[in-house]
């Protein structure tokens, strides 16, 4: 199977950005690598990123003066290197068999592109 790419930029996601990279980390299907970049963040997100690209190797940190998201998902594409991408927004997380039912789909069915569905979640912090 290929590899996969996983693309996550963070600006100020303290909150949320671990329950994200656990949810990653427990994938099934774990040939990956993660692309983290923080985009100047002002909270404790730059060491959260930092404290987890030294918990696993597969995770590439990145940091950046802020730019935006779009220059951000852009400096993620261009330090990628796995056959397939996968953008995760850093205050999301991911169920832990995504990458191997959509790795599995887009083979079994040679897609250049595959999608999933997605559930919103509201509630005070």
């Amino acid at each position: 199977m290929p590899k996969v790419s996983i693309l996550v930029p963070a600006y100020n996601v303290e909150l949320f950005l671990s329950r994200c990279l656990d949810s990653v980390l427990e994938q099934t299907y774990d040939d990956f690598e993660v692309i983290l970049v923080d985009d100047g963040s002002l909270d404790g997100t730059p060491a959260i990123c930092d404290d987890y690209a030294k918990r696993d190797a597969r995770i590439k940190v990145l940091h950046q003066e802020n730019r935006g998201i779009s220059a951000t998902r852009e400096l993620c594409l261009q330090y990628a290197s796995g056959d397939y991408v996968q953008f995760v927004d850093s205050d999301d997380w991911i169920e832990p068999n995504m990458l191997e039912i959509l790795l599995g789909k887009a083979v079994e069915c040679e897609a250049d592109v595959v999608g999933c569905s997605f559930f919103i979640e509201e509630k005070d912090l």
